[in-house]
Parts: structure tokens; C-alpha cells; sequence
């Protein structure tokens, strides 16, 4: 098997036993110069509980993407889009 797969597929299986909907995980990978981005999307019910409290969970989950890419020589780096518009604009409430 070859290592992108495989890696995605690992890290896949961690957040949808995370995640209330697990149905909904779905992982998008795009190659950059020197590794990979693994980019998720849930449910938008299920983001606080990937990101966690003060981001520890996605922060855990990083350290575990850089370690498996460590071990196969490859930069990997974990994308979690937010799912819900940006609230940084004027109409901000």
C-alpha cells in the first residue's frame, strides 16, 4: 500500500471516532512541494468536538500527522476548515 493512502486512511479512522456522525468525515488530500495536506470536513455539529477545547484535539491530531509523516519521510500538515461563514466582517453580531 502506498503511504498517502494508508496515512489518510489512519488518521481518517481517528476522526470519525471523534465525531458524532462519522458518515459525514470526508478527507480531501493535496500534494504540495515536499508532503501533503490532508484537508477534513464534518459534520458542522461535529467541528467543535474535531477541534476540542482550545484546539487540543486538532493539536493532538497534528502532532500524530507530523509523527506518522515523520516516519515515512514526508511533511504532512492537517486542514480543518470551519464549516460556517466568515464572521469577520462588518455585518459581525
Amino acid at each position: 500500500m502506498e503511504p498517502i493512502p494508508a496515512i489518510a486512511e489512519a488518521v481518517t479512522t481517528i476522526v470519525k471516532l471523534m465525531v458524532d456522525k462519522p458518515e459525514d468525515v470526508s478527507v480531501e488530500i493535496v500534494t504540495v512541494p515536499g508532503g501533503m495536506v490532508l484537508r477534513y470536513s464534518v459534520a458542522p455539529s461535529d467541528i467543535g468536538k474535531l477541534i476540542g477545547a482550545q484546539g487540543r484535539n486538532a493539536r493532538s491530531l497534528r502532532v500524530i500527522v507530523g509523527a506518522i509523516g515523520m516516519g515515512a519521510k514526508l511533511r504532512i500538515s492537517l486542514d480543518i476548515p470551519n464549516g460556517s461563514p466568515d464572521r469577520s466582517g462588518p455585518d459581525q453580531r
